[in-house]
C-alpha cells in the first residue's frame, strides 16, 4: 500500500468493488483504522442477517432502483456514516455501488461524493483515500490480492460549491485517482511476480512435492465439498469467494478435529494430534508448490 495513514486519521475510503464482502475483509485487515462499511441494502432484508451484518460494522445503503420508498432508509444510512465520521471513525464506501467480478473500473455512483460533501460542509476534516483492489483470479484457491492506495483528496483542493457541481468534479477527480492507483498496483504486482521464483530460493520444487501431495489429500474432501455447496448456494451472484472463505474459516478447526479422530481410529493413538500442526504446514507447502 502506497499511503499509510496514521491510526487516528479520519478517513472516507473510496474503493473499487470486484469481489463483494471479501473486499471489505481485505481492506479492514490491511489498515489500522477501525471502520464501518457501506453494504448493499438487500443483504439486510432478513432480520437475522441484518443483526449479524450490523455487528460486523456494516451500514446498509439502498439504491434508487430499489424504489423511492428506500430513500428514507438511505438518508438514515448517510446520517449514520456522518455520525461515525464525527466521532473520529472511518467509513469505507465502494464507489462503484454494485460488485461485479471484473478487474476494471466501472461507473462511479454519487454516494461517496454525497457523504464527502456533507462531511466537508459540516466542517469535518475528513480525508478521502482512494483504494484499489486487484485480484489475480476469482473463484480459485490460493487467490492473490494486491491492495494499493492513492493520494488523499482534501477539502482545500476541491472546496464545496453547489452540490451538483461538486459531485461532478469529485467523481471526475476520484475516477482519475483510482485509475492511477490501479496502474501503480499493476506495476507492483508485475514486480512481485518477477521476484516470485526467488521466494523459495535454495529449495528445489521437488522437495515441496511430497508435502504438497499430503496437503492435497488431507484437505481435498473438506475443501471441495464446501466449494460445491457454496457454488450451489451463490449461483448467479458475486458472493462465492466471500461465502466460501467464511465457511472455510469457520469449519477448519472442525476439520482438523475430524482428521485427529480419523488418525486415532486408525491406530495412531496420541500421534494423531500431530495433524493439528502438520496439516496446516502441508497446506503451506501446497501453496508454495503452486507458486513455483
Amino acid at each position: 500500500m502506497r499511503y499509510a495513514p496514521p491510526a487516528d486519521a479520519v478517513l472516507l475510503l473510496a474503493s473499487n468493488h470486484p469481489n463483494s464482502f471479501f473486499d471489505a475483509l481485505m481492506i479492514a485487515t490491511h489498515l489500522p483504522q477501525r471502520m464501518r462499511f457501506l453494504a448493499r441494502g438487500d443483504a439486510f432484508r432478513d432480520p437475522r442477517a441484518a443483526k449479524l451484518l450490523r455487528a460486523l460494522f456494516m451500514i446498509p445503503i439502498y439504491r434508487m432502483s430499489e424504489g423511492r420508498s428506500e430513500l428514507k432508509r438511505t438518508a438514515d444510512s448517510f446520517d449514520q456514516a456522518q455520525e461515525d465520521l464525527e466521532r473520529g471513525g472511518s467509513v469505507l464506501v465502494f464507489s462503484e455501488g454494485l460488485s461485479v467480478n471484473e478487474p476494471g473500473l466501472r461507473a462511479l455512483g454519487k454516494g461517496t461524493g454525497r457523504i464527502t460533501y456533507r462531511a466537508w460542509q459540516s466542517g469535518l476534516n475528513v480525508q478521502v483515500l482512494p483504494v484499489w483492489l486487484r485480484y489475480d483470479t476469482f473463484h480459485r484457491p490460493f487467490m492473490d490480492v494486491c491492495i494499493g492506495t492513492g493520494g488523499v483528496m482534501e477539502k482545500r483542493a476541491l472546496g464545496t460549491g453547489p452540490e451538483a457541481i461538486f459531485l461532478r468534479q469529485f467523481n471526475s477527480d476520484l475516477r482519475e485517482r483510482l485509475l492511477s492507483t490501479s496502474a501503480t498496483v499493476d506495476l507492483a504486482r508485475a514486480h512481485v511476480l518477477a521476484q516470485r521464483p526467488r521466494t523459495f530460493r535454495g529449495i528445489d520444487r521437488s522437495l515441496l512435492a511430497l508435502p504438497a501431495i499430503v496437503g492435497l489429500i488431507l484437505h481435498a474432501p473438506w475443501y471441495f465439498s464446501l466449494r460445491a455447496f457454496t457454488a450451489g448456494k451463490t449461483r448467479g451472484s458475486v458472493f462465492f469467494d466471500s461465502v466460501l472463505f467464511g465457511l472455510l474459516f469457520l469449519t477448519y478447526p472442525l476439520w482438523l478435529l475430524a482428521l485427529v479422530g480419523i488418525g486415532w481410529w486408525t491406530g495412531l493413538g496420541w500421534w494423531a494430534f500431530a495433524v493439528v500442526i502438520l496439516a496446516p504446514l502441508s497446506l503451506l507447502a501446497l501453496r508454495g508448490f503452486s507458486l513455483r
